[in-house]
Formats: structure tokens, sequence, C-alpha cells
């Protein structure tokens, strides 16, 4: 098998596709096995090539698929399939279509199919099949599918998937699932990442890394649960911290739990010295903001021996008299970077380290727009606070408030000023002294996707509240939860290469609608399914993954 790469005539836009050679008589043909996508521009086909190869690495692999139950749509029961060697509920085979009466059909149920149809062939092709055995990954298949779909308890997980999947399962064997799950964490993580690096030409070069707060609604402690610092203003809740780490394009690269009175600064190192145990971790550049920065830090990733470059926030105003002198004239270069009119400053630091720091009237006037509306927050408040010392303990008005005696506040117009002054700046600091500054800043300026990919885990999986109280049991719904989010990025970054544009929402939403209904004829007792039409949308979500849809009606 190979790549091929196709062009048009009379068109920019050129089609990427898996061919096979197959010797036909005395003539050699090139037979089209999959047609991966059409890109018109040069990056688009070199990520569209790189899907590609993804592709034929997978074809290429022994597969030993397991077999996975059909579900009887008209009743609780499970049917089990003879000889279907597939992840994925199989579509029905068509029978010759009978005469029906249809004043006696009677629709019996009605089951969403779209999540396993999409997700469950992704779960295939990132080899989580091949985790635990065959009862155990059926369960963790379809956990996984209510988990993207509808996540909330495993108790009501196990409703959701009996009501809406047409899949009974006991709560124990879920229980049981997440057991057996926990004790390969490490070789799902390793699967997770050889997955990234399949798809970024064999490794990762630049890894976002960041930390948040998973709150219990509980208040007992143990070695993994405590009270910390709490992203979520959750302060009167015990509390893990959670370390991420993914690649430019928001695929994951690994993660790591830690007691909640775990500091921010200290999870970095203790994430990569972890993740070299398992994953082929090289030469990368690490970009992280101004909580991971203390100079402990950057002196052990100076001294790494994989030679790990950073580019990390850094705190403008703890730099040097002079430097901050200098900083405030604003006598940089002015450039033009990403749309947008920046003047950019470079200082060269101890220990081979550079600071560059840029200037953006569009950021200067965010950040006065920002301290005007706490101002006059702090204002109204003052007025009508009862006792105005108590707005001392708000960490957003103390550092613009000042108090006279026992109940005097007012505003600290001198602090003010002195914020005024930094307004628009903002700076990195990088031992990466070979890359242009403003492709160091574009990579910083793409901090955005592991924030997003909090956002994925804390309100699309709904990762938090945590419910559970065994530290066991504890990681193992994180470690569900990353998996969930792992199909969830493999998906979006299929549609991304392939140039369309569906939110995670959206996919959500248009999957959730893929359904079947189970009619029964009353008088013969025979059942029929019958699938729903699908949007257009979910038909580009069905043609990017790859997956066909059986929208026969079918006789069951």
């Amino acid at each position: 098998m190979f790549v091929r790469i196709k062009s048009s005539p009379n068109s920019p836009r050129k089609s990427v596709q898996i061919c096979e050679s197959r010797r036909e008589g005395a003539k050699v043909r090139q037979i089209v096995i999959r047609h991966v996508g059409v890109a018109a521009d040069e990056t688009g086909i070199k990520e569209l090539a790189r899907l590609a190869r993804y592709f034929i690495d997978k074809l290429k692999e022994d597969d030993d698929l397991p077999f996975f139950p059909k579900v009887d749509s008209s009743s609780n029961s499970v049917v089990e399939s003879s000889n279907e060697p597939s992840s994925l509920p199989q579509p029905l085979i068509v029978q010759p279509i009978l005469p029906v009466d249809l004043a006696m059909l009677r629709e019996k149920r009605r089951l969403i199919e779209g999540f396993h149809d999409v997700f469950g062939k992704l779960f295939v092709e990132l080899g989580f099949h091949r985790i635990l055995s065959k009862k155990p990954t059926e369960t963790l298949l379809h956990v996984l599918m209510a988990r993207i779909a509808k996540p909330a308890s495993k108790r009501c997980t196990q409703e959701f998937l009996n009501a809406d999947f047409g899949r009974e399962i006991d709560l124990e064997r879920i229980y049981h699932m997440l057991d057996l799950l926990i004790l390969q964490k490490e070789k799902i993580q390793q699967q997770v990442y050889q997955a990234t690096c399949s798809l970024c030409e064999g490794h990762v070069d630049v890894l976002f890394f960041d930390v948040t707060t998973l709150y219990f609604e509980s208040v007992e402690q143990d070695e993994l649960r405590n009270f910390g610092y709490s992203k979520d203003q959750k302060f009167h809740s015990t509390q893990v911290v959670l370390a991420l780490a993914t690649n430019a394009d928001g695929l994951p690269v690994g993660y790591q739990l830690f007691p909640g009175n775990t500091a921010d600064v200290s999870t970095l190192l203790k994430c990569l010295e972890e993740w070299k145990k398992n994953l082929t971790i090289g030469q990368i550049v690490i970009v992280a903001d101004r909580a991971m920065m203390s100079e402990s830090n950057l002196t052990a990733l100076e001294a790494d021996s994989a030679g790990i470059k950073y580019v990390i926030a850094a705190k403008l105003r703890k730099s040097s008299k002079d430097i901050r002198e200098k900083i405030l004239k604003n006598e940089g270069q002015w450039i033009e970077f990403q749309e947008e009119q920046h003047c950019k400053q470079e200082f060269m630091l101890p220990s081979k380290r550079k600071l560059i720091v840029t200037y953006s009237k569009k950021r200067a006037k965010k950040d006065r727009e920002d301290r005007q509306r706490i101002i006059e927050k702090i204002q109204k408040t003052i007025g009508n606070a009862k006792n105005p010392k108590k707005l001392i303990t708000n960490r957003g008005y103390v550092k613009y408030l000042k108090a006279n005696g026992k109940v005097d506040i007012k505003i600290n117009e001198e602090k003010i000023a002195e914020e005024e002054a930094w307004d628009g700046f903002h700076g990195i600091i990088t031992n990466d002294l070979e890359t242009k500054p403003e492709e160091l800043l574009a990579r910083y300026r793409r901090l955005w996707v592991i924030e997003e990919s909090f956002r994925i885990h804390k309100h699309n999986l709904a990762v938090r509240p945590i419910f559970h109280y065994k530290p066991r049991r504890i990681e193992a719904h994180i470690l569900l939860c990353y998996m969930a989010f792992c199909l969830i990025r493999h998906a979006q970054y299929r549609l991304r290469v392939h140039q369309k544009e569906v939110s995670l929402d959206e996919i959500r939403r248009e999957l959730q609608r893929v359904q079947a209904s189970t009619l029964e004829d009353e008088a013969t007792g025979k059942r029929y399914r019958i699938p729903s039409s699908i949007s257009s949308i979910a038909k580009i979500i069905y043609q990017v993954m790859g997956v066909k849809r059986e929208l026969i009606p079918s006789k069951m």
C-alpha cells in the first residue's frame, strides 16, 4: 500500500488516496483502497498524507478485533454475534422487503447509533480494544460512548446506556471494569502518545503544558484528596491536581494526577520525569504559562540531557530595574504579527536565556477596559457595603485598595497609575536562541489549545465534581475521561485536516440524532429496524471518519 497524491488538470485542489498495486494478467493496476481527502494548499496536502500513512499503519496491523454483541432493539437483551469481528454495532443484514400492514406497526424502541458508529471506529483504530479482555472491553466501549454523549455519574450512565443505547450493563460490571482499567494506565498512556506521534511525523516537537484542579463534593482528606488553591473557587472542598500535555493540534501527549495541595510550579518536572519512564520523549519545546516559571524549573530544563527547550510567560514586573526601564521606553521594532502591529524588544538574560517583550495597542486597550470594569465595581461596592473592610478579602479588588484606619477604604490611585504603565506589554522567556522570535511568539499564542483541552474535560466530559472516594476509583475516573478526551481530539483533528469546521457541540448534537427505531408488527410479531435520516453535517462526519451507515430498513 502507498499514498498517492492526485491532481486535477483544471483545479489547484489535490486528492490524497491510499492505493495498492494489483496484477491483473500482464498488467499492474493501482486500486484505490481509501480516499483520504482533498486539499488546495501544501500544508493541507501534507497533513492528509500524514493521515494516510497513519491509516496504512493501521491497515497493516494484524488486528484480532473482539466480537461485540448486537443489541436487540425490541428489548433490553443482548444478542451475541457469531462471526462478526467488529467493535461497532454492525448494520443488520438487509432482508427482502415483505408486505407490511402499516396500521399494525408499533414502535418498540428508539436507540442512538451515531456515537458507536463514529467514536466506536476510533476506539478500535486507537487500539483501546486491546487493553482489556472481551467483556470488560465491551463495557469500556459503551461507558466511553456514554461519557462523550451524556456525561454523568456511573449510576446515571448505567441508566442512559439502557434507555438510549440499548445496553443493559450491571453497575458492578462498570466498577469492575474501572478497577481493571486503572491497572493499564501506563499502557494506555503509551498507546495515546504513539497515536499522537503517528500523526506528527513520528515525534512530538512542541508540548503544551498546564495544570488545573478538580474538586469533590466532600471535605474528607486522604493521600490524594486534599485542600489547596482551587482554580474553580471551591476552597471549601477537597481536590486533586490534574496536569495535562498536548501537541499544537490539541492531540493528547500525557497526563498526571497529583494530591490536591500540590503547587503548580512543582508539577512540570515531575510529569517529565514520569513520562520519560514510559514514553519516548526526545528534543521538545515546552510551552507553558507563568505559573511554571521558577528558577529551579528553568535550571532543571536547561540541564536536561535531552536538551529541552522552553517558551514560558515572563513576569515582567519582576525583571531587573534596568530591563524594566528599557521595556517601558518601548523603543523596539514594530512588526506585523498575526494581523496586528506589535512593538518587539529582545533582551539577553543570564544563563543564555532570552526575554522577548511585545507591546500591542489592542492589548493595551483591553487591559484598560478590564481594569476600569473592576474599578467601577469597587466604587459601587464601597458605596453599598455596610462594612467596607470586608472588601480587602477579595483578591480581585485588593491590589486597587488601601485602608486608612479601621473602616476608611478608598481607591489606590498610585497602584492604578503603576498598572497603567504596563498596559499592552507581554513577555516570554526562552532558552531557544535559534528559532525566530515571531515563531516563538506564535507558539506561545497557541497556549489556548491546552486551555481548551481543560474546558473539554471540565464542561463537555464533566470530569468534576468527582463523586468517587477510593483513590483507585478516582484515578480510574480521570483515566476514563482522558480516553474520552483522546477520542474527541482525534475526531476533531480528522475534521480539521479535511477542512471541515464542525464544533464539538455540533458533533455531539448531530450524532445524538442518528438513531434507529424498532417497529413490531402486532399481527405477526415480526420486527423491523427503521434508521433515521441524518443531516448534512452528520453525513460529513461519517464521510470524514470513513464510516458507512446502513440507511435501508431491515427485517430483524
